[in-house]
Formats: structure tokens, C-alpha cells, sequence
């Protein structure tokens, strides 16, 4: 009998967890960035967006601003973000990414290249592109 489409769901969510959390064990194994999860993931919107206003960062990350605010402190402190006033209008401040914060981002996508490389040896070309296939089709 074939599971119904409330079983594969409840085998999807279990298996995300699962694969999230062997993910950020792995990404947080990663030495002397001191960059969280969430860190590191701001890095990557304000890398693929350009200067990036707070609110803007918080609702992609779907967090408060207060919370941005303390993260991007803390990435100021390890000089991986600048703020900026903004060209147009100085009273709006702009996140940027600094050079130190471009090299360890490159460093992790590097690291995470390595580990997905070595994760897609376990399944065959075939399994790979059907599966790539699926979580794309799901992502739309």
C-alpha cells in the first residue's frame, strides 16, 4: 500500500530536521569564524543583495529588527560587516560586506562545496539529478 501524501509529508519534515541540524553541527565545526547559523546566513543575503538596510535584512530573515541589529554588532566586531550612511540620504544606515567578511565567506562556500561533494558520492548520477530535480520543483 502506498503512503498517503500526510506520511510523506511527516518524512519530509523529519528529514529536513535531521539534515539541518548535520548541517549546523558541520558549519558550526568550522574554526575561528565565530559566525552562527543565522550570522552566516546574513552574510550570504548582504553578499548576494549588496548594502542592505536593517529592515530589509529582517524581513528576509523574517526576524525583528532589534534582533538584526544585535547580530550585525557582533559582525561589526569581528569586521566582517561596515555600516554606512547611505549616499542618499544620511540618515538611513547601509550594511556592508568588508573584504575580511568576503574572504571568510568564500572560505565557508569553499567548505560547504567540499562536504556537499563528498554527501553526492554516497548516491549515483542518476540518484543526484532526480533528487536535485525534486527539491528544485519543491522550492518553486
Amino acid at each position: 500500500m502506498m503512503p498517503d501524501r500526510a506520511q510523506y509529508a511527516e518524512r519530509m519534515v523529519v528529514a529536513m530536521e535531521s539534515f539541518r541540524r548535520k548541517w549546523t553541527q558541520i558549519m558550526s565545526a568550522r574554526p575561528g569564524y565565530g559566525l552562527t547559523p543565522p550570522q552566516h546566513f546574513m552574510l550570504l543575503l548582504i553578499r548576494e543583495q549588496g548594502p542592505c538596510r536593517v529592515t530589509a535584512l529582517s524581513e528576509r530573515m523574517e526576524v525583528k529588527p532589534s534582533a538584526i541589529t544585535s547580530m550585525i554588532d557582533r559582525m561589526v566586531a569581528h569586521q566582517f560587516v561596515d555600516r554606512r550612511p547611505d549616499e542618499k540620504d544620511r540618515r538611513v544606515v547601509q550594511i556592508y560586506l568588508t573584504e575580511q567578511g568576503k574572504q571568510v565567506l568564500a572560505q565557508l562556500d569553499a567548505m560547504r562545496k567540499r562536504t556537499m561533494a563528498q554527501w553526492f558520492e554516497s548516491i549515483d548520477a542518476g540518484e543526484a539529478e532526480q533528487f536535485l530535480a525534486i527539491l528544485e520543483k519543491l522550492a518553486k
